[in-house]
């Protein structure tokens, strides 16, 4: 296949039209050069469904060591960025604490948490009607709901008190700022990381002598073939599960919510039957997920379409792109959580389900799938279900620009209006 790399300026990626919808570009990418060399960044760019997958799940050409530029600057090393045996052993010692019967433990916490924040917000909410009692309630998704439910859930998880909640609202925004961000972002990235850090060693360090059943604890004594985890990779793992809980979760939630409401038909499906929050959820995570991308570095040269990938390149996979490929899935900017083409119910770490149909890459695939996807799934899952049977006719506050999260880092809220009790 003959590609044509100047269908698109590389001048775009720099731009905010790309920050603020990436799709009409990737598709050109798509359509017209599947593997893309952007001269200015000297980044190899994926974007078609297939290509990713295939490139998610080849360990022989493909290393993951690009997170330890972004990722394990702010956290020091962590699971994203081994390969082979090295990461083998790190995954089975932290995967059985998120996924299969572990998560049962969990989910009253998560019910807990989310009660505890609805409880707080329609106390509030009351207190303002008996004040002014033609007011009509209001509430950011983002603020007072989104980024608080998943902290909540990680502060139980890890058995810290919940007092901590406001300094761990500082920490984790900082730390994840710092992965793409700017020289300042990345120094204040660090510094949050180093005081979180500080604040765990004496924890780490009790616990490693009389565990509890939390997972900080696990974490400390658990071992695979003889070898546990070393205390500076706990701690960079607690700095990812901190970052990758409350940040790609808030993210997710408050995704879930734009979709919903921007496409009133399928709000009032959820309203009706709220099982099918799961659907709404699997079908987000393909639209739009929190995460646009993962990097990779060639190993070797990789022979792709008339082009070859030299060794050492950086190469991005376009989880963006994939999940938006009209190769796999029909009407692919249309959300919608009753489509025929999308593998709905537990993600898929291989890729294709049985049947044929494809699962979103939002959780990547392969060795590096995310081992907190059931954890992120039913926080958004209960979290959204129970908010929706506190507020009435929820839709968006006049005045406001509603938009799924977009992939430069700056502030976002999702502000609401809904009918008062």
């Amino acid at each position: 296949m003959k590609t044509d790399p100047s269908v698109v300026d590389p001048e775009v990626f720099a731009s905010q039209a790309y920050a603020d919808n990436p799709y009409p570009t990737l598709k050109l990418l798509r359509d017209h050069c599947p593997v893309y060399h952007n001269p200015l960044s000297n980044i190899w760019m994926l974007t078609r469904y297939e290509d990713v997958v295939r490139g998610f799940k080849d360990t022989e050409n493909l290393s993951a060591s690009p997170n330890g530029i972004t990722i394990g600057a702010v956290f020091g090393p962590t699971l994203m960025e081994y390969d082979g045996e090295e990461h083998s052993k790190l995954r089975n010692i932290v995967a059985p604490e998120f996924v299969g019967l572990n998560l049962k433990a969990l989910l009253p916490l998560i019910s807990r948490n989310a009660m505890a924040l609805i409880e707080k917000f329609t106390e509030r909410q009351a207190r303002r009607i008996a004040e002014q009692a033609a007011r009509v309630g209001e509430i950011d998704i983002v603020d007072d709901f989104a980024t608080r439910l998943p902290l909540n859930v990680i502060l139980d998880v890890l058995d810290l008190p919940q007092e901590a909640h406001e300094m761990f609202h500082e920490w984790y925004p900082a730390m994840m700022n710092g992965i793409n961000g700017s020289p300042e972002d990345r120094r204040r990235g660090i510094e949050a990381n180093a005081a979180y850090h500080a604040y765990l060693d004496p924890l780490i360090d009790a616990r490693s002598t009389q565990p509890g059943d939390d997972l900080l604890s696990r974490l400390a004594v658990a071992e695979v073939d003889g070898q546990r985890m070393t205390k500076a990779e706990i701690k960079s793992f607690a700095s990812l599960i901190l970052v990758a809980g409350a940040e790609t979760t808030d993210k997710a939630i408050a995704n879930l919510w734009y979709q919903l409401l921007a496409h009133p038909d399928q709000w009032q499906a959820v309203q009706k039957d709220p099982e099918l929050l799961d659907r709404a959820f699997t079908e987000m995570m393909r639209i739009h997920p929190p995460a646009s991308l993962q990097m990779r570095r060639a190993i070797r040269d990789i022979p792709m379409y008339d082009q070859v990938i030299p060794e050492g390149a950086m190469v991005q996979l376009s989880i963006y792109g994939g999940n938006r490929d009209d190769r796999v899935f029909a009407n692919p900017d249309r959300f919608d959580i009753f489509r025929e083409d999308l593998h709905f119910g537990r993600e898929l770490r291989p890729g294709y389900h049985q049947d044929g149909k494809a699962s979103h890459l939002g959780f990547g695939l392969g060795k590096h799938f995310c081992v907190g996807y059931q954890l992120a799934r039913a926080e958004t899952v209960i979290g959204t279900r129970m908010l929706m049977d506190v507020i009435r006719n929820p839709r968006f506050k006049p005045g406001s620009d509603p938009r799924p999260i977009a992939i430069r880092i700056a502030p976002w809220s999702l502000p609401l209006e809904f009918d008062a009790a």
